[in-house]
């Protein structure tokens, strides 16, 4: 595979082309890289990557707090050091994402505004407008980028790639929609690109002719006009012409379509590699690299082998198995623990936490758990085969226990089968295949269609229970709940029920605007009924898959009612007020999809009963898989009986 070829970057030989692609991320309160980095970029260089990228790490504090790591001072060279000695032990090379800063994007207090380019809305708060930086603090920044790369370089950092991507510092002077200077770095596209281009010539004088140096440049923002394809495409063409960039690694989107920047789970695998041609075209034989679901091994291999890029860089999905590298080579496409693209890792970040991955508990926890072998082969008995149960079946067994699963319906995957059913979410539901075949591979006994009682319990007599039968959909009790054109979403999902032509959706929730989206792409007449102002106004989910939603949500064709409340389901429609006035929708088809609520009777009757039990997931309350598959595995990594 070309995958697996050697290439270069400029002076720099690679084992192979694959990168682990640079992921922003907050850190302690050091703002310096710590042993947890050390193990987290280690175990993606023992996994097989070519090439390991951190995400941003800013040169200066002058202007700006730091909003991620940081470089200013040789007391950061310590710990950065280590990281790149970890990852040099295993064969791969190491390089850094280097930044002046985020600006706008940058959060202070809610009274302090960020410096830009120019006067403009802060991205958190609008109505603070941010400050221009002088002329002589640009000039700063750029000697203190200088000043960050030659630390790096003497820190044992193989390649700096420049951070002028995705609507941040160096990408706001290059934008006319956020720069309005009157210097010398405003005004036309040259003018506005002399920022980045003098960090550039800055960072080639420090570390020498011969040492490596990227870009990661937005092509186009897509659904905004933040950057006009022509402008990207100029920006690109100028890198290659300068001689002083050894590598193009580019990017589409902005913040006003985050999904466009950073993957969500409804896109589909490689999708800006289309792109990747039209850039190729001005580039020339500079090495292009580009991001956005290319852990899909035959999609990464024919974007190599058509000549579109020269390096695949994976992000989320090397977060989610590090060693999908080595198993792609190995041809174990199977063992692959797939990523959902779900954010959590972005999402969870930008919260403070270091960096979690919903399908992978031991992403950032890489030498504290660890699954010890049992000393005595007692029984597990685990209730439901939800991403929880499965999870927790699967660690249980992998750890040396005696583990049944018994599961009500006749198939695995719970409510994360349904929510992997439409054709859009096809990653979700290589994830459910992932863990029905983990299952299978650690010897679990597996009882499908087997409904758990209290009795069945006892009369398994098992050491431990694991409760992990999830939720059970909220019917509003209304007139009419309980007539034949009344159905409730998973089942519809799975494709366990039909639906008409003419169908209502309660709730526009992520699963109701997920079902609506799908019926309706299937030629279905769709409306969602939705109670709230707007749909999916709870949040707590990543905002590129939100957006991303709603854009398929619009370009479905499906019909949207809010603030709408429904009194009454008839035979052929339902009743509804809106405005304080009433009306009638017509329809076939009526489905809940309106939240989940446990059923804890079980859990408390086995508790009731003295038998040693847990309950994870969504039987402790309605979550996310993220919750599900954690709480499954920690759950058993630390069980001791």
């Amino acid at each position: 595979m070309k995958l697996f070829e050697r290439t270069r970057i400029g002076t720099l030989q690679l084992k192979n082309r694959i990168v682990l692609a640079p992921m922003g991320t907050t850190t302690d309160h050091t703002y310096g890289f710590n042993m947890r980095d050390v193990n987290y970029y280690g175990e993606r260089a023992k996994g097989g990557a070519g090439l390991i990228l951190t995400g941003a790490v800013v040169c200066s504090e002058e202007f700006e707090p730091a909003p991620c790591q940081k470089l200013t001072s040789i007391k950061d060279v310590y710990m950065l050091h280590q990281v790149a000695e970890k990852v040099h032990n295993y064969g791969a090379k190491f390089g850094i994402q280097l930044s002046p800063g985020i600006g706008r994007m940058n959060w202070i207090d809610p009274s302090t505004p960020p410096y830009s380019a120019s006067p403009c809305p802060n991205y958190y708060k609008p109505e603070l407008i941010c400050r221009e930086l002088p002329t002589d603090g640009v000039k700063r920044l750029v000697k203190a980028m200088g000043t960050s790369a030659k630390f790096a370089q003497d820190a044992g950092v193989d390649i700096i790639e420049i951070h002028a991507y995705g609507g941040y510092l160096i990408d706001q002077f290059n934008s006319s929609k956020w720069n309005h200077r009157t210097d010398e770095y405003g005004g036309s596209l040259e003018n506005r690109m002399r920022f980045m281009m003098e960090i550039i010539e800055e960072v080639r004088r420090v570390c020498g002719k011969f040492y490596p140096i990227a870009v990661k440049m937005t092509l186009d923002s897509v659904d905004d006009p933040e950057r006009p394809l022509e402008e990207g495409l100029h920006i690109a063409k100028s890198l290659a012409e300068s001689g002083l960039v050894d590598l193009i690694h580019f990017g589409r989107g902005a913040y006003s379509c985050r999904w466009r920047m950073v993957s969500s789970v409804y896109q589909p695998p490689g999708f800006d590699v289309e792109a990747a041609k039209t850039i190729r075209e001005v580039t020339g034989n500079v090495p292009l690299m580009a991001h956005g679901k290319l852990n899909h091994p035959e999609v990464a291999e024919e974007a190599l082998q058509s000549g579109a890029l020269d390096l695949i860089a994976i992000g989320h999905g090397l977060i989610a198995d590090p060693y999908w590298p080595n198993k792609v080579k190995k041809g174990l496409l199977d063992e692959i623990n797939p990523c959902i693209g779900c954010g959590e890792c972005h999402y969870n970040s930008m919260k403070g936490w270091p960096r979690p991955c919903a399908v992978n508990p031991e992403a950032m926890h890489e030498t504290e758990y660890v699954l010890t072998p049992v000393t005595e082969k007692k029984r597990i008995l685990v209730i439901g085969a939800g991403p929880g149960g499965m999870k927790a079946a699967a660690t249980a067994a992998q750890r040396g226990f005696d583990v049944t699963l018994w599961e009500k319906k006749n198939i695995m995957g719970g409510a994360m089968a349904a929510a992997g059913a439409p054709d859009f979410k096809k990653d979700v539901r290589d994830q459910v295949e992932y863990l029905i075949r983990q299952v299978n591979k650690y010897g679990v006994h597996v009882e499908l269609n087997k409904t758990a009682t209290l009795e069945e319990v006892q009369k398994f007599n098992p050491d431990f229970t694991v409760v992990a039968s999830g939720c059970d959909p909220i019917i509003i009790p209304v007139p009419g709940k309980d007539k034949p054109i009344v159905k409730t979403a998973i089942p519809v999902m799975l494709g366990e029920e039909t639906v008409g032509e003419n169908v209502v959706v309660i709730g526009g929730g992520d699963v109701g605007c997920e079902l609506a989206s799908d019926l309706a792409l299937k030629g279905k007449n769709v409306t969602i009924v939705e109670m709230l102002d707007r749909i999916m106004a709870r949040g707590g989910s990543f905002v590129a898959n939100e957006q991303n939603l709603k854009y398929i949500l619009k370009h479905s064709g499906a019909n949207i009612i809010c603030s709408a409340r429904l009194t009454e389901i008839l035979d052929d429609g339902i009743k509804y007020i809106k405005e304080n006035e009433e009306h009638i929708l017509s329809c076939d088809t009526v489905i809940f999809a309106a939240g989940f609520r446990p059923d804890q009777t079980l859990y408390e009757s086995i508790c009731d009963a003295g038998l040693e039990c847990i309950q994870i997931g969504d039987n402790v309350r309605m979550g996310k898989i993220i919750d599900a598959i954690h709480q499954g595995y920690n759950s058993m990594r630390v069980l001791e009986l």
